[in-house]
């Protein structure tokens, strides 16, 4: 599928550690107005994660065309990552895309926090997980590799 742009990544002010979270998630929008819906939330969700407490980097990347829509996060912590999701942001965001669409995600623990995953290995992590309402599945560093 031909990707129309990549958001690219951006590493926050945190200092790395030696192990992190990965999040990756994927989102399928129903219709042209889904997917341009899908493409604004994304793009503000970005600045939110950027400006969340323990959070390290983020990046999007789009197929508006195909309508499939990627975001790749990394955390100090699962603690941290889950303070965000639950936190008035992504609710917020959560609220507006549940019903455009199928979504998965991905959560990985890393053993290197000094570089961020690249996008063929985040790809075939988020195509892993068949997607559906929204709901998280967690994976191995290997990917591929997935357990429910």
């Amino acid at each position: 599928m031909p990707t129309m742009f990549t958001v690219p990544w951006r590493w926050t002010r945190t200092a790395r550690p030696a192990q992190t979270v990965v999040f990756v998630s994927r989102f399928d929008a129903r219709g042209a107005r889904a997917r341009l819906a899908l493409l604004g939330a994304g793009i503000r969700l970005r600045g939110a994660v950027l400006a969340a407490p323990g959070a390290l980097g983020v990046s999007l990347r789009a197929h508006p065309f195909g309508g499939r829509y990627y975001t790749l996060s990394m955390w100090e912590d699962e603690e941290a990552l889950l303070a965000f999701a639950h936190g008035p942001d992504h609710r917020v965001a959560v609220k507006r895309i549940a019903a455009l669409g199928p979504v998965s995600g991905v959560l990985i623990s890393r053993e290197d926090g000094s570089t961020r995953p690249r996008w063929r290995e985040v790809l075939r992590w988020a195509d892993g997980v068949e997607p559906g309402p929204y709901r998280m599945a967690s994976a191995t560093s290997e990917p591929g590799t997935v357990r429910s």
